[in-house]
């Protein structure tokens, strides 16, 4: 079992430009879907023109109103071989909490006082829970063998080797409330109420292309006198279990009834990717093709968020930013405010590009630029900051120099850069495809710094195996 304590922040952090769904703020969304029904989470519904979520989006404080909020739910599906079937050993619990205050997590508040009335911030470094060791092992293994699924649980070395499948959990949010003065009837003590979303991963070994990637969440409201307090994260990671375990893809996998056909479409073969990426000469111009070049521009939504990426050629592959994917092998490409499904054929975490193929529907690619610009030359980029409604931003600057940041040679621009931006394209004054946005220098408040970072186009084709034509 592997935990991961993020490290403090200096004065100016490099982060890297997706738009994450993270756990900024003590805080619940609440909104309806299509059908009317009643969801609670982290993160704010995807929004569209089709009618997706219904009425007004509400954002709600943790400590006034969580403990109202249900999280949907899904009963768990037993398995259909008792005891049997393949089985499952969780070798990694990761915590993958908010990034942006560094190691003072806040996760939620300290109430005291009548009627809970004083509260102080709840920061996880602070030991709120320990879950190194066993903790969270333990709990997952009780919900799995409570619906007759073999668990194997590492309590010797080398134990977790003997499971036919393995697991994987990132702790990607959690929010928890605690009072000791919670008053009910002659009743007085104290309670609590947390909130949790994992992301799982299963797969053969710890080499394999994942079976299953999905993400599940779980709360549990004990907000009574003896409600008991760190506990209460612990029983929402069960219910977050439960929730993966209702999943009726996950227990397929599991079960093996199927081998994921969520991730058949990535399973391209790397010799099987061949592009006719085209090169542009020099002679056009950005201002004067804008309208062609920022439909080459798409936004990249993911389970997470969502980030930018350019289509390179016409029979559907596009680039981004391999932090933008993740482990994700479908994500979705939103072209004229349509969501397009898209499979990763490549990533190079190292390289930080993902390949994407989906349906371009006759749109025409990027040109990709023979020569690399010069310090003092104009730049132009392109991407999807903050909001999926603010696609297609252009922002100006100039390349500010060429540099080299733990081993990779990256561009430096003072071209305006946000989150959402990573992977999104950088054109040159002749409308060409120079740059993908990867990251960039905010200071500890989270203001850009105007030092931003790109990855010169000829290192991300070559990332991908895509030398053109």
């Amino acid at each position: 079992m592997r935990t991961h304590r993020i490290a403090a922040l200096a004065i100016a952090i490099v982060l890297p430009f997706c738009w994450l769904d993270a756990t900024y703020a003590a805080g619940v969304y609440k909104w309806k879907d299509a059908e009317g029904n009643v969801h609670f989470s982290d993160t704010p519904p995807p929004s569209d023109d089709k009618g997706g979520v219904q009425g007004q989006v509400q954002e709600l404080s943790l400590q006034s109103d969580f403990a109202d909020a249900k999280v949907s739910t899904k009963p768990p599906i037993a398995n259909p071989k008792p005891n049997g079937g393949a089985s499952v050993a969780l070798d990694n619990f990761t915590l993958r909490l908010d990034t942006a205050n560094g190691n003072h997590v806040t996760i939620g508040r300290a109430f005291s006082g009548k009627d809970c009335s004083q509260g102080v911030d709840v920061q996880w470094n602070e030991g709120v829970l320990d879950l190194k060791g066993k903790v969270a092992e333990l709990q997952v293994a009780d919900r799995f063998r409570n619906f007759g699924y073999r668990f194997v649980r590492g309590d010797a070395d080398g134990a977790g080797m003997l499971a036919d499948l393995h697991m994987d959990a990132e702790l990607l949010a959690l929010k928890f409330d605690v009072c000791d003065t919670i008053v009910s009837g002659s009743t007085y003590g104290t309670g609590s109420r947390a909130y949790v979303r994992v992301r799982w991963t299963l797969h053969r070994d710890g080499d394999s292309e994942p079976l299953y990637r999905g993400i599940s969440a779980g709360a549990y409201d004990a907000w009574r006198p003896g409600g008991g307090t760190k506990d209460t994260i612990l029983k929402a990671l069960a219910a977050a279990t439960d929730n993966l375990l209702g999943e009726r893809t996950f227990v397929d996998v599991l079960t093996g009834s199927s081998t994921g056909p969520a991730l058949s479409a990535a399973a391209i073969a790397a010799s099987d990717v061949k592009l006719a990426v085209a090169y542009g000469n020099g002679t056009g111009s950005f201002r004067g093709n804008s309208e062609e070049l920022l439909r080459s521009a798409v936004t990249v939504r993911t389970s997470r968020g969502h980030g930018s990426g350019v289509l390179i050629d016409p029979a559907g592959f596009a680039l981004t930013n391999a932090h933008v994917v993740g482990g994700e092998a479908q994500v979705q490409v939103i072209v004229d405010d349509e969501p397009i499904p898209a499979s990763v054929v490549r990533s190079d975490r190292r390289a930080d590009v993902a390949l994407l193929k989906f349906d371009a529907k006759g749109r025409r690619p990027a040109s990709v630029a023979r020569n690399e610009p010069h310090p003092g030359d104009p730049l132009y980029v392109v991407g999807t900051p903050l909001s999926l409604k603010l696609s297609h931003t252009v922002t100006q600057g100039i390349l500010s120099g060429v540099r080299e940041i733990d081993g990779a040679r990256l561009f430096q621009t003072d071209a305006a850069v946000n989150p959402g931006n990573s992977g999104g394209p950088v054109f040159n004054d002749a409308g060409e495809l120079v740059a993908l946005s990867v990251s960039g220098l905010v200071n500890a408040e989270g203001a850009s710094l105007n030092v931003n970072y790109l990855i010169p186009v000829g290192r991300a084709l070559a990332a991908v195996g895509a030398i053109g034509n």
